[in-house]
């Protein structure tokens, strides 16, 4: 069931924003992606199988924003929203891939991580 459901989710967040075309993924961009699945991994005392699924996730929603940059250039209220549309979907996937302890974890250390770079920033 949770199977069919990370999969139908995929397909909905692949259809949804068909109105760009999602350009394959880069070295560069695989290489962030398997760097992110193994902190992830490791924060959130991740299984093989949850890491397979989770980098999937993790890869088609950088191949969607990069898409939303190029499809938005010059807008960057429709910039926004694309990429906050992809952010909840991949979020929804995300979840569907943790347990709901992990997936706490996940959001603790998603916010303190936002909250380190907003210091950052100011």
């Amino acid at each position: 069931m949770k199977k069919s459901f990370i999969i139908l989710a995929l397909a909905s967040l692949v259809a949804a924003s068909a109105h760009a075309q999602t350009p394959a993924p880069t070295a560069a961009m695989q290489a962030a992606v398997n760097s992110q699945t193994q902190r992830l991994a490791q924060e959130l005392s991740l299984s093989p199988e949850q890491q397979t699924r989770l980098r999937k996730v993790l890869l088609l929603t950088r191949q969607h924003m990069d898409a939303d940059r190029t499809a938005h250039q010059g807008d960057p209220a429709g910039l926004q929203a694309a990429m906050a549309f992809d952010r909840a979907k991949s979020d929804e996937l995300i979840r569907g891939v943790l347990t709901p302890a992990q997936y706490a974890r996940y959001q603790q250390n998603k916010a303190a991580r936002i909250s380190q770079l907003h210091a950052v920033a100011h």
